[in-house]
């Protein structure tokens, strides 16, 4: 019997006789990745890896480097090597890491997620499930983590990756996200979309022991042991600089001195090797293929299928139709497969299973050179500001640790010179001299080229702020700026330095999101149950995928089918920069101080939803209830939006009516006036007839009415007169 150790024992050769005997039995059939075609593949992958070698060497190493000196790593060996010459200490005050550390922790600080919403005005209810259900698998998977590590990436390296997957296991949700180290990514030169979508191939290089590859394909245990090789390369014992190997077993501390004590125990494992391990290479490359695409009637350039009913209705109608309202167009679609293979052979070939046809891997860009397309981090333009700080700090201590004595012939003891130095050095150094001997020796302290360093170390530590974006006014430190409005102004300058990096990183979550949203509707197929919490109500259930029976129709059906129509992932958004939100607000409110209080009322909300604090929506909504205003940024096909609409819509449709009831009132009050106008008109038209009708009957008595008036008696004695 043939064990895997025989087969390990000797890069897969076996002893004679089992070769007899397997020379003596009759031939294996090939296996499907050993025919002439995977062959072809796998020479065209490994080509791909190559190609990615070749042309990411130099900045890959620059890219190390980079986070060598955000970890404190910034002195060469070279370079030590003149300080320990000089007696010189090789200080590090790392100054990047001061910068990089606030842009992950404000990255940190100011997480932000995504929303989904609906194609479709019936799937208003089934997008905010989806939106549920996506939040509740970022915390099972720990996504904000993931990000922030990607984010962190991307801040030193240029570029940060996460893994949005299928987990074949049932130890978990299918649906899985993951961050992947930067080194073990490899895309192609090529390429220069951000969105990849013009990258022929990505491929991940990821080291796996060699039992673990064994297990993962028994097929092809002789492929896996003919890759397989210890953590030394070579009888030398020298480690490979691309492996993947842990600190702790390098020739080098994390300053990279060299170690001079045993790098092994001495002990030897059972078979005189050490670790075993595998480098697994999977590359995902799209396949351009040729097919047939149908237009006309309900077809719009679908791909077409043979096999599809109404597809081959179609093409049996165009067959037979002079005119057919159907056609058939030539196309290139692009297929994605993955290959799983090591520089031995291929592992494994499938066709991608995602319906998004995309890379399951998302970058997170920082910035990309133009001439090559090739990222790079804050760190790049600062590191020579670095360094430069770092050599003039231990310059500036050699410089103020020593002195220079200048003597005549014969002003000291020449044969106590080395004393007479170490004297100098001492604070309480005590020189003796000969006679007249202080009038001709001279000690120069070097403080003029210690005041020379200072102001260059100035200028470096300024550039290494500036040059990240990362003023000393967004750190809240100490600053030159005169007045509230410059500061402001400085934190402006430092947020817009930044800006790409931060709407990179929202490029990243978009499609990362939308991967992950597309997953959910393809594989979360089953019936299952996901708890939501909330900042009041706690712990609420959703359930997706319930079947149940129609008792009105008889029919079974399925409630939140999250797989029966697709929805789109949308960034959520929100202002990264927490110190200039925090600056906007307070001067906000500084200004709201000063305008009348019905003015300042009506402006609250837009106030409080600046700043930063637990239960703010609910501050914030409470707010615009008690001033009836509505949130125009809120989803306005969610139920609260609908209600709110619906409330507004009767609210008006009151106020028409009561204005209408009020128009109706006054036009009848209207009315009775002009009545009773009319018939007071009437009533004087009356009165005046009868006064006319009055005067010609007394007409004929005028003359005596005017003599009567005319008497001068008075009226007394008129009366008797009369009488």
């Amino acid at each position: 019997m043939h064990t895997i150790e025989n087969l390990r024992g000797d890069r897969g050769h076996l002893p004679g006789g089992a070769e007899l005997a397997i020379s003596a039995a009759p031939e294996a059939p090939i296996h499907p990745l050993d025919s002439p075609e995977a062959h072809r593949i796998h020479a065209k992958v490994l080509d791909y890896y190559y190609s990615a070698l070749d042309a990411h060497f130099d900045n890959r190493l620059e890219q190390r480097l980079d986070y060598d000196f955000y970890d404190h790593i910034q002195w060469s060996d070279a370079d030590r090597a003149v300080l320990a010459a000089r007696h010189q200490a090789p200080l590090t005050y790392n100054k990047i890491k001061m910068a990089l550390d606030w842009v992950i922790g404000t990255e940190r600080r100011t997480r932000i997620d995504g929303v989904v919403h609906p194609r479709a005005q019936d799937d208003v209810e089934l997008a905010t499930v989806k939106g549920e259900l996506l939040k509740y698998l970022s915390d099972t998977n720990r996504v904000p983590w993931a990000r922030s590590q990607a984010f962190k990436d991307a801040a030193i390296a240029g570029c940060g990756w996460t893994e949005e997957n299928i987990r074949t296991n049932q130890a978990g949700e299918p649906v899985m996200v993951k961050h992947v180290p930067w080194p073990q990514m490899r895309r192609d030169p090529v390429s220069r979309e951000l969105d990849l979508s013009d990258c022929r191939f990505l491929i991940r290089e990821k080291f796996a022991d060699l039992d673990y590859s064994e297990a993962m394909f028994p097929d092809r245990i002789e492929i896996v042991n003919r890759a397989a090789r210890d953590h030394f390369d070579g009888d030398d014992g020298t480690w490979e600089e691309e492996a993947d190997l842990p600190q702790v077993f390098r020739r080098y501390d994390s300053r990279g001195h060299e170690l001079t004590g045993r790098r092994i125990t001495g002990r030897v494992s059972l078979d005189s090797r050490c670790r075993m391990r595998v480098r697994l290479l999977e590359c995902w490359f799209r396949k351009p293929v040729a097919h047939k695409r149908i237009w006309g009637g309900d077809f719009k350039g679908e791909r077409f299928d043979p096999g599809n009913a109404a597809h081959a209705a179609a093409q049996q109608e165009m067959a037979a139709s002079a005119s057919p309202i159907y056609t058939l167009t030539d196309a290139v679609a692009e297929e994605m497969w993955c290959a799983v293979f090591t520089e031995e052979g291929l592992l494994s070939l499938k066709r991608s299973p995602f319906a998004h046809n995309g890379f399951p891997y998302t970058p997170y860009w920082c910035y990309r050179r133009n001439r090559d397309g090739m990222e790079y981090g804050l760190v790049r333009g600062v590191r020579d500001s670095q360094e430069d700080l770092n050599k003039r700090m231990s310059k500036l201590l050699w410089a103020l640790s020593t002195n220079q004595l200048f003597f005549e012939e014969g002003a000291i003891d020449e044969d106590r010179l080395e004393e007479i130095k170490r004297e100098i050095a001492k604070p309480n150094g005590v020189i003796p001299l000969k006679n007249g001997g202080l009038a001709r020796i001279k000690v120069e302290r070097n403080l003029d080229v210690a005041e020379a360093q200072i102001q260059l170390l100035e200028i470096d530590a300024a550039h290494i702020h500036d040059g990240t974006g990362v003023n000393r006014e967004m750190l809240g430190r100490e600053t030159n700026a005169a007045s509230g409005r410059a500061i402001l102004a400085k934190q402006q300058e430092g947020a817009v330095s930044t800006a790409e990096l931060f709407d990179n990183y929202r490029l990243g979550i978009q499609l990362s999101g939308e991967k992950q949203l597309s997953l959910t509707e393809q594989f979360m197929t089953e019936e299952r149950q996901f708890r939501i919490v909330g900042e009041k109500k706690g712990v609420d259930w959703r359930v997706i995928n319930q079947i149940r029976l129609d008792t009105l129709n008889n029919v079974w059906v399925v409630d939140n089918d999250i797989s029966r129509n697709q929805a789109d992932f949308v960034v959520d958004q929100q202002d990264f920069r927490e110190t200039m939100r925090q600056a906007f607000a307070e001067q906000f409110f500084e200004m709201l101080g000063k305008l009348p209080p019905d003015m300042s009322v009506q402006l609250l909300d837009i106030a409080f939803d600046m700043i930063d604090m637990p239960g703010k929506d609910e501050v914030v909504k409470r707010i615009r209830q008690i001033t009836g205003q509505s949130d125009d940024d809120s989803d306005p096909n969610s139920p609260e939006a609908i209600a709110r609409r619906d409330a507004e819509q009767q609210d008006r449709d009151v106020a028409l009516r009561e204005r209408m009831a009020k128009v109706g009132l006054d036009e009848a009050k209207r009315e009775e006036i002009m009545a009773k106008a009319k018939a007071l008109q009437i009533k004087t038209k009356g009165d005046a007839l009868n006064v006319a009708e009055l005067i010609e009957l007394l007409l004929p008595l005028a003359p005596a009415a005017d003599r009567l008036l005319s008497t001068e008696h008075p009226p007394e004695e008129t009366a008797n007169v009369a009488a």
